[in-house]
């Protein structure tokens, strides 16, 4: 849980917001010497400041986040001192049609240090259908996965004939060369 400030008596800081219409920007946009400067906004707030809050604001400015379908996708862009390299954190998602569980985190409850930069990815209509997890490879050459099935599980286990686990049937076989030269097999 954040701490309560002040907002009368503490100063509001500069946050510098990227947005981008349909998905963030790379992460190679952002160097110590450039950033994505064409969408940038810049917003002084606090570090209490909740993500409705910013969205908000973002709303107010972008005529593309005021859509009822819209969604509006934060991800923090920070600078990795010791790697010399900005990295990033999904930080959460609001939809502007009904309230999200990610509407009341505050800047600093997703450890936002100032000269950090926010990533706002606008994405409009409903989100893309999730596929489900098992259809990886039966549903990608639809196979049915009663013949074959997508790992074989409709045969029986393979005895193992290799490895160090079936040493005595090793040893009870003929050695290589004791039997006449086609029955090596």
């Amino acid at each position: 849980m954040s701490t309560p400030i002040d907002r009368e008596k503490e100063c509001p800081f500069l946050l510098r917001v990227f947005t981008k219409q349909g998905a963030h920007h790379r992460l190679n946009e952002f160097t110590v010497d450039n950033t994505p400067s064409s969408d940038e906004l810049q917003l002084y707030t606090w570090r209490n400041a909740t993500l409705d809050e910013i969205a908000q604001l973002i709303q107010q400015v972008i005529p593309e986040a005021q859509h009822h379908d819209a969604r509006i996708s934060f991800r923090l862009v920070y600078l990795d001192s010791a790697r010399a390299t900005f990295l990033y954190r999904d930080l959460g998602r609001i939809l502007t049609s009904k309230p999200s569980p990610d509407q009341a985190k505050t800047l600093e409850d997703c450890n936002f240090v100032i000269g950090d930069y926010l990533d706002v990815a606008i994405f409009i209509g409903p989100p893309p259908a999730r596929q489900d997890a098992r259809a990886g490879r039966e549903g990608r050459f639809n196979r049915n996965p009663r013949f074959g099935g997508p790992r074989g599980n409709d045969r029986e286990p393979r005895e193992q004939r290799f490895g160090r686990d079936n040493r005595d049937a090793r040893d009870s076989r003929p050695a290589f060369g004791n039997n006449r030269r086609g029955d090596r097999f």
